[in-house]
Formats: structure tokens, C-alpha cells, sequence
């Protein structure tokens, strides 16, 4: 029997030796350059400062679009709010980078100093990927920021019909943090200028749900904007970037009582 299983063993393992080649999944591999990211994307970027404390002490939330040459130059355009200011438009330009293994580089330094890890996925051809990641940091925040391909023009028809949303954001107190909150709802475009809809608002083991209306705008490279008024008379200025034909959009919305970003989605 020992002689059998000997024989058995030695013809066996150089059969299974062969097997892990085939079955070891790439770690870090990928077809990617500079060129994956190349066109105009939506951008979502939020940052966070603490005190000595560790007290949130600013918060920003910004919404636009980032367009990649295909080569090494980023250009990011977005409407930022922050607990002190709202709607303050920033340029930022600067370089970037892509290894191989989709993980590279951003580099701003026209408009802000700040510098960021870069990664690109849904990359379905190997050449052209439709989402991309940055994580990083500038003199104040620590900032985390997404975005997609956006279409190539939109128009006030594009948002048309009822989306559902929802969110985070914070409570503000005479522009300091003063809690958090999380937000959800439905939205409701006319195609032309009119925006009406309700929300919820859950913070600090309470909610409150609002009736609000106003007026839209959409530009043609797909950003928009909207004031609205609720019921009690609070105005919001909401930031769009419209991230589909279908109209799904990521938002930026912000009042002296609160700030907060979403993402919404056509019924």
C-alpha cells in the first residue's frame, strides 16, 4: 500500500503544480495610461478640517466637472459651498498621471495646491475608463472626490420628470457645524424651469419633511442650478452635475441652516 501511495503522490503533485498559473488572480494589474481618462467627467468633492480639538471646524462640498486631455493636463471647474461661504465658482488646473495598474496622480497647482491619488475603473475596452476616484489633501482639507462620464450636452429638458435623491450633509449654526444630518426625497422638473418637491431631513433623532419649490437652469456642459424655498420660507441654492441622458444627477445644497450632498436618480 505504501508503494501504491508513493507512486499515486509523485504522479499526482506535478499535475497540481501547474494548476495555480491558471487559478492566482492578478494583483495590481490592468491596461492603463494617461489616456484612459480623457474628456470632460462629473466631479463630486467633499473635505473635512479638524480643530487641535479634533472638532470639525469646516466642511466643504463641491460639485462640477473635471476634464482630463488624455495626456497630462487636469482641468477641475466647480461651485463649492463651505459652512461660511455658498456657491463660490474655482477653477483648479494642474497635471496628472496613470500607471499601468489604473492607480496614478494628481497634481493641482493653478487655483489650489493640493495633491491627490488618482484610480480609474469601468474601464470595459481597455482603453476608456467612465469613473475615476482622488483622494488627497490641500492646505486645509482632506478631500475625497469621484465623478463619470457626463453626455456631451445637456439642455433644461434633460432633467425632466421625478427623481429620488438622498444624502448627508450637517447642521449649521451662524456658519459654524453645529450637527449632522441625512437627507432623501423626490425631486419633480417641468423640462423647461420649474422644480418642485418634498425632503426629509433626520438628524439627532428627529425629522422633518418640507414641501419645496423654485426655478432650474441647466448649462450645456451639464452643470445646473437651483433656488428653491420650503414651506417656512428657508432658501436653498442647489449645484447639479447631470451625469446621464436620463438625467441622474449628483447635488450640492446649501442654506444658513444646513449643507449637504446627494445623488438622485429618475423614478
Amino acid at each position: 500500500m505504501k508503494i501504491y501511495y508513493s507512486t499515486a503522490r509523485c504522479l499526482v503533485l506535478p499535475f497540481l503544480a501547474a494548476l495555480p498559473i491558471l487559478a492566482q488572480p492578478q494583483i495590481g494589474g490592468g491596461t492603463c495610461s494617461s489616456s484612459t481618462l480623457n474628456g470632460t467627467y462629473s466631479l463630486t468633492l467633499s473635505g473635512r478640517d479638524l480643530s487641535s480639538s479634533v472638532i470639525f471646524t469646516s466642511l466643504l462640498q463641491g460639485i462640477g466637472t473635471a476634464t482630463f486631455d488624455g495626456l497630462s493636463k487636469v482641468t477641475f471647474n466647480l461651485t463649492n459651498n463651505t459652512n461660511k461661504t455658498s456657491g463660490l465658482a474655482q477653477t483648479q488646473s494642474g497635471t496628472y498621471s496613470i500607471q499601468s495598474n489604473c492607480i496614478g496622480t494628481v497634481s493641482i497647482t493653478s487655483g489650489d495646491t493640493a495633491t491627490y491619488t488618482l484610480g480609474v475603473y469601468n474601464n470595459p475596452t481597455g482603453t476608456a475608463a467612465t469613473a475615476y476616484f482622488i483622494t488627497g489633501q490641500d492646505g486645509t482639507y482632506s478631500l475625497l472626490g469621484s465623478g463619470n462620464t457626463v453626455p456631451a450636452t445637456c439642455t433644461a429638458g434633460t432633467l425632466t420628470g421625478t427623481y429620488a435623491f438622498n444624502g448627508n450633509g450637517d447642521a449649521l449654526t451662524s456658519g459654524a457645524i453645529s450637527g449632522v444630518n441625512d437627507i432623501s426625497g423626490l425631486l419633480t422638473f417641468d423640462g423647461t424651469s420649474a422644480v418642485l418637491g418634498t425632503w426629509l431631513v433626520a438628524a439627532s433623532g428627529t425629522s422633518t419633511t418640507s414641501t419645496i419649490s423654485g426655478t432650474y437652469s441647466v448649462a450645456s456642459g451639464c452643470t445646473a442650478t437651483a433656488t428653491v424655498k420650503d414651506t417656512s420660507g428657508n432658501s436653498y441654492a442647489l449645484v447639479f452635475t447631470i451625469t446621464s441622458t436620463a438625467g441622474a444627477f449628483i447635488n450640492s445644497g446649501v442654506s444658513p441652516l444646513i449643507m449637504f450632498s446627494a445623488s438622485g436618480r429618475p423614478l
